[in-house]
């Protein structure tokens, strides 16, 4: 699994934890469902920034570390 892959997980997993759907994650985010749907697909590319701003609705920061 990939960096980009896991990120996927750690935001749909904030976003069960709090109980959001992805109806409402979309009108959060001024998106659609199906955008909402690719960025849970782990197949594809979605962009950091999507992820990022997925991620900062509901109160969370992406942190992306090289050691």
């Amino acid at each position: 699994m990939n960096s980009k892959q896991m990120k996927k997980l750690g935001f749909y997993q904030a976003m069960t934890e709090q109980g959001i759907r992805k109806a409402e994650l979309a009108r959060r985010l001024g998106w659609h469902v199906p955008q909402v749907d690719r960025l849970f697909d782990l197949r594809h590319a979605s962009k950091l920034d999507q992820i990022e701003t997925a991620a900062r609705s509901l109160g969370r920061t992406v942190e992306v570390r090289v050691t």
